[in-house]
This record gives C-alpha cells, sequence and structure tokens, in this order.
C-alpha cells in the first residue's frame, strides 16, 4: 500500500507555514511524512516521518496512537525562524499533544519536545537523541502517566520559570543515558518527586538559585492604548517619503519602497491590530522596509511600537528591513513590544540606540546584514537576539528572562559594556565566528558564555552562577585577559578540542571543577586565582592527569 505522504515547508521572513490537515486514516499504512503547523485535530499513528519543524499552534491538537514512533530528521538549517527553540528539527506545543505508548526520536543530540505554553498529556512514552528531551517554559504544563524514559539527550528535561505546577501527574520520568538528566532554572518549580535520574553523564540534576536580586520575572513593558482619534491606516504602499506624527493605527502591512522613506516623530506611537489569516497565532501587520526608516525619539519623547489590543507575544509581525542596504536606517528612543520579532533584517544595513524591547519571540534577528547597537534592552522574550553572517556592533547591551540569550553565527562581533540576566540556556552563544568581548557580565545562564569553532578574544568577561559551565569553549582559538567565573554549579571553565589562553582573573566557588577538559585541548592558565571550590579535597583541574588523553593544563 502506498504511504501517504504530507510535507509541508516553512516560508521564511513574512510568510509562515501552511496548516498541516488531518491525513487519511486507512486500516494500514507504511510511513507518513509531516512537518511544519498542526490545524485543527490531526491523529496520527506508525511510524512517522517529521521532516520540518512541526508546531501546533494554540487551539489545535496532536494525537499520537499507542506504537506511533516519531522519526525526526536531522536539520542543517540555521534555524533563523524565532518561533522555534533549538538547532535540529523539534515539536513546539503551543496547543495541545497528547500521546500515549508514543516514541519520540531525534538524531545526534539534535531538537526536541518544547511545551511552549501549551498542554503535553503523556503516557508511556519514550524520548531519545534531543538537545533538550522535553522543554517546559511560558506556562507549559506537563501530565505524565505510566513510565516515561527520556535518554541520550543533552539534557532530559528543562524546567523553566513558570506557573505551579509545571509537571504533573503520577507517572514515574525515567531520565538516564543523558549528558544532563533534569535542569531547573532558577524560579521554575521544584524538580518533581516522580523523576528517577540516574546514569547520567555530566551530572543527574543541575538545580539553583538565582544570584542577585529577583528580576522582574515575566513582565515586559506596558501596552499603552491610542488615543481617541488617532489616525487609522490599512495595507499600504509608500513609493515616496511619509511621515507618521502621534498615534497611528495599523491594520495591515507597511510596505516601504526603494529610495523611500518612513519618518516616526518624537512622542509617535504606532500600534498593529491582530491578523492571523493562517490561523498560527501569531500576528501578520507589521512594516516591511526595502527603503528606510527614520525613527529617532528622544528621551522626552521616545517613539513606542504596539500591539493593540494588548495580548503576549506574536500580536504583530515585526519592523523588517530587507534588503535595505542604502540611505539611512536609524531608531533611536525606541520602545517594540508584544512583536513576533522586534527587529528583523536580511541584507541590510541599521542602527538602533536605546531601544526597549519587550514580550517577543525573538527580539532582534538579522541575517547578512550591518548592525550597529547602543543601549538595547530586552526582556521576557523566548530569545534575545540571533544572527548570522553578519557585522555586528554592541554596546550597552542588556537582557534579562529570556529562554535562550544571544546567538552568532559565521559573523564578525564585537560587543561591551552588557549584562544579561537569567537568559536560560546561554548567555552568549558564538559558533564560527571573530568575537571580540570586553567589559560583561552574565548571570543565572546554563552556560555562561559558549563558543565553537571560531576566534575569541575576551576581556573583563564576568559569569556568574551558572548551572553547567561559565564559559564554555569547543575547537576554538580562545585568549582571555581579566576574566572572572564564579558560583558555577558544575566547572568554571569547560574545553572540548581548540586552544585556549586564560591570563589574570579567578575562577571561584565552582561546584565540581575550576577547568574541566571535555576532548584533548590546549588550555593554560598564568596568574589565575583559583579558589572556594564547593567540594573541599577535589582536584579544581579535569585533565589527562585524571582521564588520559584530555591533554593537560598548564598553570603558571
Amino acid at each position: 500500500m502506498l504511504s501517504a505522504v504530507f510535507l509541508l515547508l516553512l516560508v521564511p521572513c513574512i510568510s509562515r507555514a501552511p496548516a498541516l490537515e488531518a491525513p487519511p486514516s486507512p486500516a494500514e499504512r507504511t510511513e507518513v511524512s509531516v512537518g511544519g503547523r498542526i490545524s485543527g485535530k490531526v491523529d496520527l499513528s506508525g511510524r512517522i516521518r517529521v521532516t520540518e519543524d512541526l508546531l501546533i499552534p494554540a487551539g489545535a491538537a496532536l494525537v499520537l496512537r499507542p506504537g506511533t514512533v516519531l522519526v525526526f530528521v536531522k536539520s542543517e538549517s540555521s534555524k533563523v525562524d524565532p518561533e522555534y527553540f533549538y538547532g535540529g528539527t523539534e515539536l513546539v506545543v503551543r496547543g495541545r499533544l497528547l500521546a500515549e505508548g508514543a516514541e519520540f526520536r531525534f538524531p545526534g543530540r539534535t531538537g526536541g519536545v518544547v511545551v511552549d505554553g501549551g498542554d503535553a498529556a503523556l503516557s508511556g512514552c519514550k524520548v531519545s537523541g534531543a538537545e533538550g528531551g522535553i522543554s517546559v517554559l511560558h506556562h507549559g504544563r506537563v501530565s505524565a502517566r505510566g513510565s516515561i524514559l527520556v535518554t541520550d539527550c543533552r539534557v532530559g528535561v528543562a524546567l523553566f520559570p513558570g506557573r505551579l505546577p509545571a509537571w504533573e501527574g503520577e507517572g514515574e520520568v525515567t531520565l538516564e543515558g543523558n549528558a544532563v538528566g533534569a535542569v531547573r532554572f532558577p524560579g521554575a518549580p521544584e524538580i518533581p518527586g516522580t523523576f528517577r535520574p540516574g546514569k547520567n553523564e555530566e551530572s543527574d540534576v543541575i538545580s539553583w538559585t538565582r544570584d542577585g536580586a529577583a528580576s522582574a520575572e515575566g513582565k515586559g513593558f506596558p501596552s499603552p492604548a491610542p488615543a481617541r482619534g488617532a489616525v487609522r491606516i490599512g495595507d499600504t504602499f509608500l513609493d515616496r517619503d511619509r511621515t507618521f506624527s502621534g498615534d497611528v493605527i495599523v491594520d495591515g502591512v507597511i510596505r516601504v519602497a526603494p529610495g523611500a522613506t518612513l519618518t516616526v516623530e518624537p512622542g509617535s506611537r504606532v500600534f498593529f491590530t491582530y491578523r492571523d489569516t493562517d490561523g498560527d497565532g501569531i500576528g501578520e501587520n507589521g512594516i516591511f522596509l526595502q527603503g528606510n526608516l527614520s525613527a529617532r525619539g528622544t528621551k522626552e519623547k521616545p517613539i513606542g511600537f504596539y500591539p493593540f489590543p494588548p495580548g503576549g507575544r506574536g500580536r504583530w509581525d515585526a519592523i523588517n528591513f530587507m534588503v535595505s542596504e542604502t540611505g539611512e536606517n536609524v531608531l533611536e528612543h525606541v520602545e517594540i513590544v508584544g512583536g513576533y520579532r522586534g527587529l528583523h533584517a536580511h541584507f541590510s544595513r541599521f542602527s538602533g540606540k536605546q531601544v526597549r524591547i519587550a514580550d517577543c519571540y525573538r527580539g532582534i534577528q538579522f541575517q547578512e546584514s550591518k548592525v550597529d547597537l547602543t543601549g538595547i534592552e530586552i526582556v521576557s522574550s523566548a530569545s534575545a537576539l540571533r544572527c548570522r553572517d553578519s557585522d555586528v556592533r554592541i554596546s550597552g547591551y542588556r537582557t534579562r528572562e529570556t529562554v535562550f540569550g544571544s546567538n552568532f553565527l559565521r559573523s564578525a562581533v564585537r560587543i561591551e559594556a552588557v549584562n544579561v540576566d537569567s537568559p536560560g540556556w546561554y548567555g552568549f552563544r558564538f559558533r564560527e565566528s571573530r568575537v571580540e568581548a570586553s567589559d560583561g557580565a552574565v548571570r543565572n545562564a546554563l552556560v555562561g558564555v559558549s563558543a565553537q569553532e571560531g576566534e575569541v578574544r575576551a576581556d573583563r568577561f564576568r559569569t556568574g552562577s551558572a548551572g553547567l559551565a561559565g564559559f564554555s569553549w569547543q575547537d576554538g582559538d580562545v585568549t582571555m585577559t581579566r576574566c572572572r567565573a564564579s558560583g558555577s554549579v558544575l566547572d568554571g571553565v569547560s574545553a572540548t578540542g581548540g586552544k585556549v589562553a586564560m591570563a589574570g582573573g579567578a575562577i571561584s566557588g565552582f561546584g565540581r571543577y575550576a577547568v574541566k577538559l571535555g576532548g584533548p585541548a590546549d588550555v593554560a592558565l598564568r596568574g589565575v586565582e583559583v579558589s572556594d571550590a564547593k567540594e573541599k579535597g577535589a582536584s579544581p583541574i579535569y585533565d589527562g592527569r585524571v582521564a588520559p588523553g584530555l591533554g593537560i593544563v598548564k598553570v603558571e
């Protein structure tokens, strides 16, 4: 019998994936291929090949019958879409997932099941091979019955701050053979008593409290209402210069043609109504610029971009710069709230100064662009910043209460004077990039700063109260001067391959190792103060003297 195939591709930029309709249900079927967005209620059984990220939006439901096996294919995408979390193919639950006796197979510790504000009812299920087996965030909830196994994942289960309880039910959850069995982020509910972690590689459980005063968890910036008599416009194409003044309500998409400039005067506020024609729960109204934007507010008269009415993340699309490389794009003293992405640029140039972004799926995103940011604040968003193949300068950058921090791929990056609090998975992640970082602090991340296959020069950078590691280096060329890692639950610095030179600074208050090698890395410490190990009497360094083949950390 021929297999039923339902393959739906994600479309970048403003367009998004069409709905995944329920497949026919013959008595027998060999394999179904799915990907994209669920619409309504979809009932699946048998062997399912997941070819693209799978999204269950609010109001939709995916039911997996006993014996169902979801096999997630390996993704080579750099994942620019902000509604997804991991680098691999994944399942995001904002509606309902009901799975009984089902298996979720992910490839090479990538992807995962992300319960993002939705509900997942799991009974007798198995999750394997993911980056994050099951992550619960944004007030999501899992109810578990029977025996559940999570194995061979980087992190088996990750619990983020949210409502109580995040995990319910009497189902026993076995967490074994993962790098880390379970992670409880600061402010998250306690690890349930039904969890059975054991035989994990790095740690069975990482759980810690917030370092420093508690931030305003879950609170962004309030969205005001437009004034009576505000100008109202629908879909608009601007092929010549135009100025917005006062309050403007937008019932569509404003498109700015090449050569034209949209100017927003100080004190003006632009409100986007909610339009969702494809039913994915994401607003579609916004600004699409191939021309230019001039939004120069002042401290006394800032400019605002808001949803109308308010309603959380993704109520409108974004301020999109698309092939806007000529002319000048400037945002100064601007507030952006409730977008799908706050700022998004592709093949463009823009600068931002004193810009505050809140309650977006992704605060800032850009590809193949040149970006200069000063005094930027991003709060209460799923992801703070993500970029690839770009030239980036960031100064005075502040973020707090995100799920994922700032991710840079194949980029030239210069950052200074940054302050990151509770960024979730990591504060900064650099891959295949050239980085200069100075005068920064990251607190309460699972990993403070991570770099892979690139060149990093860090001066006076600090990490505090990291869960797994303050600094994590893999196969790169890293120079650290006057840097500090303090209060890590496990390790101050970890290195797997590459070359790391650390001069001055300190590693203190670590729970396991000051320096832990995970491979044959070349690591040298010169004038680094190592102190206050939480585990008294243990060697502060894990290298070839403990496990042959790892290399020897040189200490001067």
